[in-house]
């Protein structure tokens, strides 16, 4: 009975209306009231938010392995032509077009119909505290209030303003995106950039309060602690939940963002948490938790999309009917949406180097095509094992080390030990077993950039890279970089409401 609501649950997550996120009719509160009756329907609820976040409008498709990438300009430039129309406008931020409205206006409304999914369910579990297994409501609270969090950065990230510390009196007190915290039919009000910070930091902050002596990932309690809410195994495999470590690593990720010397150091002190739990070992077998990076000697065709380094991935059921047109090993020469790096660009990124897997194992050199590109098989699905296929990732272990490197080399007293120590454990565990050393910070700070763009191809990470640091000029892309490029466009329904970008 479990499941099929569970199912029921997907298929009105997944269908609701982009454009009545804020829809609320009595039918929807007797549904909510029945949903919100037993502790299962809360998880069951919980569930829905997770589902919702792989719509391809989302993490299945736009955020992640897709329209981010075209954004960064991550591959060969697509030539335009009636089957990429959208890839091309994407790729040369032409905002304007209806193929790019379509995307950028349904980025915007589902993931805010998350954000109200989540609100809803919270009020819920505030109302009937007393009622619910204390585990249940404290996991279920943290990783609501992570969702939340979670989804208004990222809207912040894509429709508000980039390199933070470098005009931090002005973003932080110009308008930008409504944080919403109900459920109303009321418009919620836009805040300044340094209250709406605030706001995702606030949420990140009670989220970890509340996981901290509960989520089976800290290790505080052994499987036996969750026998009794842990139904159907709902507490296992807790990378695919905003579990603890993925609020610390998450908050690393906001504070970053922002870029004074107090946030680095707050940014430091979050990733520093995560890495040394890591070389703790997280994973737990007895909960199907597995949390390390993939040696490059075990790296191979079964596990490439290295989900055993998500500290928090969504399982994408639909991920392989997504990618379909785009991420083909063998694309031919008339597959004009198939991603891929020219030959040139490829071997000039991972610097020729046949001993780094990310180059050598992580992408296949086509023979079907003229051009021999490079294609990325982080989402490719035909040949992994059951625990990696359908994995999208949302934070993964190389970037909380790539933000400590980066607190560390950029701090007012730097630590450019540290540093480089940060970044050799990742190159190590791809393959580069010459250790980086004797760099100035300068170097380091270029280090990082090109290993932001040799680890992250097919994740939707090198753009946000790029927009906080404020880079002029991006590979692939002759035109400069400015917020014209960098700043996707409200709404237009928002910005007839009186909403201001």
């Amino acid at each position: 009975m479990k499941k099929q609501i569970l199912a029921l649950l997907s298929i009105v997550l997944l269908t609701s209306s982009c454009e009545n996120w804020f829809n609320v009719t009595s039918d929807s509160e007797t549904r909510e009231k029945d949903q919100y009756s037993t502790d299962a329907g809360f998880q069951q609820s919980l569930t829905g938010c997770y589902i919702g976040m792989t719509d391809e409008s989302l993490y299945g498709k736009n955020l992640s392995w897709y329209a981010t990438e075209l954004l960064a300009n991550q591959f060969k430039p697509i030539t335009q032509n009636s089957t990429t129309e959208t890839d091309y406008e994407l790729e040369n931020y032409k905002f304007s077009t209806i193929e790019a409205v379509g995307v950028t206006e349904a980025i915007w409304a589902k993931a805010y119909n998350v954000i109200i999914n989540a609100n809803e369910e919270l009020i819920y579990l505030n109302k009937d505290s007393a009622n619910i297994n204390p585990i249940n409501y404290h996991i279920i609270k943290g990783e609501l209030l992570a969702i939340r969090a979670y989804m208004h950065f990222d809207l912040l990230r894509l429709y508000g303003y980039g390199n933070w510390a470098n005009r931090t009196s002005t973003l932080d007190s110009k308008y930008t995106i409504p944080y919403v915290t109900g459920v109303s039919k009321n418009v919620a009000p836009q805040l300044t950039g340094k209250e709406t910070i605030d706001k995702i930091l606030s949420d990140l902050d009670e989220s970890a309060k509340q996981l901290k002596d509960y989520d089976p990932i800290t290790g505080k309690h052994d499987a036996s602690y969750y026998s009794e809410v842990n139904d159907d195994g709902y507490y296992k495999n807790r990378t695919i939940h905003l579990n603890y470590y993925a609020v610390k690593a998450l908050q690393a990720r906001v504070y970053l963002w922002r870029g004074s010397a107090d946030d680095k150091a707050k940014a430091l002190t979050a990733a520093e948490e995560v890495i040394a739990a890591v070389g703790n070992d997280i994973s737990n077998s007895s909960m199907n938790t597995y949390l390390h990076f993939l040696d490059a000697l075990s790296v191979d065709k079964t596990n490439t999309s290295l989900a055993c380094e998500n500290i928090f991935g969504l399982n994408v059921a639909t991920l392989s009917n997504y990618i379909t047109s785009y991420i083909k090993p063998n694309y031919a020469d008339v597959d004009y949406s198939a991603m891929f790096l020219s030959p040139d660009d490829a071997t000039s990124l991972y610097e020729n180097s046949t001993s780094d897997i990310r180059f050598s194992k992580l992408l296949n050199q086509s023979t079907s095509n003229s051009s021999l590109g490079y294609v990325p098989l982080k989402v490719y699905q035909n040949n992994l094992s059951k625990y990696y296929a359908a994995k999208i990732s949302m934070i993964r272990l190389p970037e909380v080390y790539y933000i400590a490197a980066e607190c560390y080399a950029t701090d007012t007293n730097p630590n450019l030990d540290m540093a480089m120590k940060m970044l050799n454990t990742v190159r190590q565990q791809r393959g580069l077993y010459s250790d980086l050393s004797g760099l100035t910070a300068d170097q380091i700070e270029e280090e990082i950039k090109k290993e932001y763009r040799k680890e992250f191809i097919s994740e939707g990470v090198i753009f946000y890279y790029y927009k906080r640091t404020g880079a002029i000029s991006i590979p692939n892309y002759s035109g400069q970089m400015s917020d014209t490029q960098y700043v996707l466009p409200y709404p237009e329904f928002e910005l007839q409401s009186g909403r201001q970008q």
